[in-house]
């Protein structure tokens, strides 16, 4: 688990302004779709998720809406959803690695910088997505709708500016694996290529075959690159970053995700 990123500072030192407010809108968003979704007969995925039927008719704003979108329960919302542990797992894993890695990228990048990758990663990752189902619909196409995109975008980031930090990995949300955060960019690159190529071979808990493959691929790469592009900015930053972590170098700093 994340330890905190705190030097005594506070609130705003803990949630730093981008990563608070952008898991509070997903939570915000997410209850309402989830209350448009079963209780009024408004498309709303239709007009707010990234497909190639609406990017036809004009909706150039799914590149956006799309990642504030998460996928629906399995039934009405109730107290035995907690029985069945039919809960919003999609949200729950994008906001929680929103949660371990914003706060250190916020204070590395700065908050614009930060929202420009998160956002354009998100878009790079859509894109990539609606052009493989371009090439085969049947693997590929249907709606997009999550933050993994952008959200892996952060995590490519982060593994760039602190390539040796200690992660550990739950692998399958079980087995605990140690690793530095540039090998860790190493396995989800793999995984996600694997996921891409070969998901329908594959149970749908192993690789996802519902999963949109190609929009973390897309994700991993813009932030990539849109990190790169930053670099000669974040050095200044670096020393932020490690007041941050209670004055320890982030390479010995351990996190799950």
């Amino acid at each position: 688990m994340a330890d905190g990123f705190t030097d005594g500072g506070g609130w705003r030192r803990i949630f730093p302004a981008f990563t608070f407010t952008l898991i509070a809108v997903n939570i915000a968003i997410y209850a309402l779709t989830e209350w448009i979704h079963w209780h009024s007969r408004f498309p709303a995925d239709w007009y707010l998720a990234l497909h190639e039927d609406g990017l036809k008719r004009g909706y150039i704003w799914e590149f956006i809406t799309f990642q504030f979108l998460h996928a629906h329960l399995m039934h009405p919302p109730s107290w035995a959803m907690f029985a069945r542990l039919d809960l919003p797992w999609h949200l729950i894993l994008n906001c929680w690695t929103i949660f371990v890695f914003g706060p250190p990228l916020e204070a590395a990048l700065g908050r614009t910088r930060l929202t420009i990758l998160y956002f354009l990663s998100g878009m790079g990752g859509g894109a990539l997505q609606i052009f493989a189902g371009l090439i085969s619909s049947q693997h590929f196409g249907g709606m997009v709708a999550g933050a993994s995109a952008g959200v892996l975008g952060m995590v490519a980031a982060f593994t760039t500016i602190f390539p040796n930090a200690r992660m550990t990995l739950l692998l399958f949300f079980v087995i605990p694996l140690q690793m530095t955060a540039n090998r860790m960019l190493t396995f989800a690159a793999v995984l996600t290529v694997l996921g891409l190529l070969f998901a329908r071979m594959f149970p749908d808990w192993l690789l996802g075959a519902n999963v949109a493959h190609a929009a973390h691929l897309g994700g991993l790469i813009t932030g990539l690159i849109l990190t790169r592009f930053f670099r000669a900015t974040i050095a200044g930053n670096i020393s932020t970053t490690e007041s941050l972590t209670c004055g320890r170098d982030p390479s010995n700093n351990t996190r799950d995700t």
